[in-house]
């Protein structure tokens, strides 16, 4: 169970980084826009 675990996430990421390659300029910089916000996402929601 363990192994298998191991291998969903590495193909989870290896198909990640397949398309994040595969996709146009403009893809990638919304993709890098998103990723920048993460981090600050939760934060914005506290009332």
């Amino acid at each position: 169970m363990k192994n298998l675990k191991k291998a969903l996430l590495l193909a989870g990421l290896l198909g990640a980084v397949a398309a994040y390659f595969a996709a146009d300029e403009s893809t990638r910089r919304y993709i890098a826009h998103i990723g920048k916000q993460v981090p600050y996402l939760p934060y914005r929601y506290f009332i």
